[in-house]
């Protein structure tokens, strides 16, 4: 066993020597050649041991051994010599074995295997090869076997090639295998050029999917440097913009409380006004710059869902006993690995907006359950609220886009915060709704998306 596996590595070195780079077909033909050749360094001194001892009894055969003896010399020398190029070695092996075959017919006659043997060795040459090669080799088969033929006719040279005697059952008996052999050569040729084709097809596609990911990995690294210096920016902006937005929130309240009695009622609404607006600036500030955190610290974690829906009831308990709200849970909810505290901000979003956009005539219901495939966890939060209006189901994962703006509280970033943490692990956002009816909220969470 060791001797064996020591033959094919030091083999496979010598031919992979001289392979290709990447995938080609010529691969596939020194593939072939070497397993060819590697077996017939195996198989012949077992066939040449018994001609020895067989020459003893019939002494004409001997030189036919010695012709073998010095083709397994051959195999070696082809198969060991680095220096020789792929292509030389094929040539070599194929000149070897054509003297070999037709020595060999002339040695046992008709009745030997050489007329196979020059069948099977254009077989091989076009394989291993090309079949250009097995062409010429035909050819000089071919006008062998007509020299053959026409010696019969005329009787030049005195050729003892068995029982035949007559050029027409020669001819015919040759011809056999010399027509079959150019069927299957050419039907050889058609299949490798299509599977040249194909190749070089799978070359470019390769290549151009190479490309192709090169150049999405760019984006995405230009995507992420922008998104990085994009929520920095917002980050900033939020925190500087503050300062001034708590001095004119002070200004109209010491202005308001000292001159109350001095100033008219009009200038006291102005300055209401001021402080309003300046109270909600600063929350759309706070909200701006929560969405512009959600992911700066990305540690994943194993949590249960149905303990994270848990805390967010008694996180909620004032809304929800306000509300006369009713929240409830399948009882499968999973135990998955994600970024736990935007996972509980995602979910405390989509809890509190069900209690929020309540029908008023409607006891409030939250309904929450979810679904597994193969890739994702897929979680719904259904309510019987307000609902939804189709042109609007998807403009609400928008950065400050509110609905209802007159009738209920908000800063437009709740959903959009949402659409940023489903999108933190690989998932997906969308509502289903109909106005009157309530809405559904569907996402989903990869469980590979690390």
């Amino acid at each position: 066993m060791n001797i064996w596996n020591n033959l094919k590595i030091k083999l496979a070195k010598s031919i992979s020597a001289h392979q290709n780079e990447g995938v080609d077909l010529s691969n596939y033909r020194n593939l072939l050649f070497y397993y060819i050749l590697l077996f017939l360094l195996i198989l012949s001194p077992i066939s040449i041991i018994p001609g020895f001892i067989y020459s003893i009894e019939l002494p004409e055969i001997k030189n036919l051994i010695y012709v073998c003896v010095g083709l397994f010399i051959i195999l070696v020398a082809i198969g060991f010599l680095r220096k020789l190029s792929i292509n030389t070695r094929k040539l070599i092996f194929i000149l070897s074995i054509f003297i070999v075959t037709w020595y060999t017919f002339f040695a046992l006659k008709i009745e030997g295997p050489g007329i196979i043997y020059i069948f099977v060795l254009v077989i091989v040459s076009s394989l291993i090869h090309s079949a250009r090669c097995a062409y010429y080799l035909l050819a000089a088969d071919t006008i062998i076997i007509l020299l053959i033929g026409l010696n019969l006719e005329l009787n030049y040279i005195s050729i003892d090639i068995g029982n035949i005697e007559s050029s027409a059952a020669w001819l015919s008996l040759a011809s056999n295998p010399i027509f079959l052999g150019v069927t299957i050569v050419v039907c050889i040729d058609l299949i490798f050029r299509k599977l040249e084709k194909i190749i070089q097809q799978l070359k470019n596609l390769n290549e151009q999917v190479k490309s192709d990911n090169q150049q999405l990995k760019t984006t995405q690294i230009t995507l992420r440097d922008k998104n990085e210096e994009l929520n920095k920016f917002a980050h900033t902006i939020a925190h500087d913009l503050k300062e001034p937005l708590r001095s004119m929130q002070s200004f109209a309240h010491l202005t308001i409380s000292k001159y109350s009695d001095t100033l008219p009622d009009q200038a006291q609404e102005f300055l209401s006004h001021i402080k309003t607006s300046s109270v909600r600036m600063a929350t759309l500030l706070d909200s701006l710059l929560e969405y512009a955190q959600i992911g700066s610290e990305k540690k994943t974690s194993s949590f249960h869902v149905k303990e994270i829906i848990e805390e967010l009831k008694k996180d909620l308990n004032i809304l929800i006993k306000e509300n006369n709200a009713i929240i409830k849970h399948v009882d499968n909810l999973p135990e998955i690995i994600g970024y736990e505290i935007e996972f509980k901000q995602l979910m405390q979003n989509l809890i509190s907006n069900a209690i929020k956009f309540k029908d008023i005539n409607t006891k409030v219901e939250v309904n929450i359950s979810v679904e597994e495939d193969a890739k994702n966890w897929k979680f719904k939060i259904c309510d019987n609220g307000i609902g939804i209006d189709e042109k609007h189901q998807e403009k609400i994962f928008s950065i400050f886009h509110r609905l209802h703006k007159d009738k209920f509280p908000g800063t437009g970033l709740g959903l959009a915060n949402c659409k940023k943490i489903v999108e933190m692990h690989n998932g997906n956002i969308w509502v289903e709704s109909q106005l009157g009816k309530g809405s559904c909220f569907n996402f989903t969470i990869s469980k590979d998306y690390t």
